[in-house]
């Protein structure tokens, strides 16, 4: 059938002729091929040695290297500082207190979402998400990078030239260096690592973020922190962090920023990507590689001793011998989290058991083919003038302690040949809303009543008894000092059992206060 039949046909159909015309027909248009001199104009451009510009505007980035790694955490605006608790016979007071960290760690922690951008020779920006450990990639054409990986005994086989310094050239790279090292250096021996520690209590997110350079999706979701409970008093929670490095793989740091680019990258092309004097760019200069394990140590306890005893265990004190210690650790829960080496074997633990932990610490400690190591921190440093980028973490925190106080009770007694009489006052405490203290007067319906030879009582404190006061006096039967005091103690510590006790003639009397827990 003929074009013109065809055309003929169509031009019958009304349905089409409309279709045709319609605004919502695609119109296409031929694709237009490049001119000969737009190729060559291309060519050129890559041809284009734009190292010296290139160089000229890296260093012209104006910048403060504070400011721009500055990370703000919390502020904290509102808390109650105070309040009490009655629960039975307990009185439990919880105290908070304003406190603020500034760190500035030059070892940032990886985590499994950002390995392709933290590797030895990468390039980032210097923007919010880098000091959120989230950093953004500076991708463009590279020149060759070298990179020395610090196993022993390897000495010139230990560097190696990567062609195209990407993720995957970087890391086969890597690969083949410990391949070689298990080969024909290790001697068939594992290595042992190098040990970073560190701890810290838990008060909320970013405190602990900062303290001990991790970050939170470790803390509240595989840890399983509960910041809330640790807010309201309930929980005291301890985490320590074991960094234990196997070897360190090292970038050769750049004579000028230029080094690192093709010379057909140029500074606008960088700028497009996202480069300023807000955003200057980084390299990564090392990254260290081993396994992390993160300890967490959780109770309720209300003792003063927690931090105390919680470091203790770590440290390997034999806290069997201290029975504070012992007590506390007792009713205390802990988890280890481990990331890198032979993580299939202790990937999450959670026991009641302290030497569990102790031997998932010590257990794959050292570098094998069957204990590989994982990519746990990095350095970045300016490509201006390779300063080491250190994160400036500034934020403020609320410190949470909590003191549980005991219900007592004073035994008071006279065994003396005299009239005595007894005056015991005490304050009873609380908070209101806004956590101020409040003082309630408190005194015996016993005060200032005859007692003679042999008397006992015991008067019952609650456990939010304070600043308790006992006056005892003797009636001496002489005109110009018909009572005698015998004993005046305006600072009688709460205990589980006080006992005041009164002796002797109405000449020689004597008086006398101990405690008994």
């Amino acid at each position: 059938m003929s074009d013109e039949t065809t055309l003929g046909k169509m031009a019958d159909n009304p349905k089409q002729d409309k279709m045709l015309n319609s605004d919502k027909m695609i119109h296409t248009k031929p694709k237009e091929v490049p001119t000969e001199s737009s190729k060559e104009e291309t060519k050129k451009n890559e041809e284009k040695d734009h190292t010296n510009a290139l160089n000229d505007g890296i260093y012209g980035l104006k910048y403060n290297e504070l400011e721009v790694l500055a990370k703000n955490g919390e502020t904290v605006e509102n808390f109650v500082p105070k309040e009490g608790k009655k629960k039975a016979d307990k009185f439990i007071v919880v105290e908070r207190k304003k406190k603020d960290i500034n760190t500035t760690p030059v070892d940032i922690s990886i985590i499994d979402s950002v390995t392709d951008r933290t590797y030895p020779g990468a390039l980032q920006l210097t923007n919010k998400n880098f000091t959120e450990n989230k950093p953004d990639a500076l991708i463009t054409k590279r020149k060759p990078q070298t990179i020395h990986i610090d196993l022993p005994g390897m000495g010139d086989a230990a560097t190696a030239e990567v062609e195209n310094p990407t993720y995957a050239n970087v890391s086969t790279t890597i690969d083949k260096l410990v391949n070689k090292w298990h080969d024909n250096h290790s001697g068939g021996n594992s290595l042992p690592a190098r040990t970073q520690y560190s701890e810290t209590m838990v008060y909320s997110k970013s405190q602990v973020e900062a303290a001990l350079n991790v970050n939170s999706k470790i803390l509240d979701g595989t840890l399983g922190v509960d910041f809330k409970s640790i807010s309201k008093g309930e929980k005291k929670v301890m985490i320590a962090a074991y960094k234990q490095i196997f070897y360190t793989v090292s970038a050769t740091l750049p004579n000028n920023p230029a080094a690192v680019f093709d010379k057909s990258v140029s500074f606008d092309e960088l700028v497009k990507k996202g480069v300023s004097n807000s955003a200057p760019p980084l390299f990564v200069s090392n990254v260290a590689y081993g396994r992390t394990v993160f300890v967490k140590l959780e109770t309720s306890s209300k003792s003063l001793d927690v931090e105390a005893a919680f470091s203790a265990a770590l440290k390997g004190t034999d806290v069997k011998k201290t029975g504070k210690y012992s007590d506390i650790l007792e009713n205390s829960s802990f988890t280890a989290l481990v990331l890198g080496g032979d993580a299939a074997e202790h990937n999450k633990v959670v026991t009641k058991d302290f030497n569990v932990i102790r031997n998932v610490i010590k257990d794959n400690a050292t570098f094998s083919r069957i204990n590989p190591a994982y990519p746990i921190s990095y350095t970045s440093t300016f490509l201006k003038n390779n300063k080491i980028a250190g994160v400036n973490n500034r934020s403020e925190y609320v410190e949470t302690t909590t003191t549980e106080y005991n219900s007592g009770k004073m035994k008071l007694i006279n065994k003396g040949g005299f009239v005595a009489q007894f005056r015991v006052q005490w304050d009873e405490v609380d908070y209101d809303a806004a956590g101020k203290e409040i003082l309630t007067k408190k005194s015996w319906d016993g005060n200032y009543q005859d007692r003679t030879s042999p008397f006992s009582t015991v008067i019952p404190l609650p456990a939010n008894a304070r600043n308790i006061k006992v006056f005892a006096r003797e009636c001496t039967g002489l005109a110009w000092e018909w009572w005698r005091t015998v004993l005046d103690d305006q600072n009688v510590k709460l205990a589980k059992e006080i006992e005041v006790s009164l002796w002797g003639t109405t000449l020689s009397p004597g008086g006398s206060i101990e405690y008994k827990n």
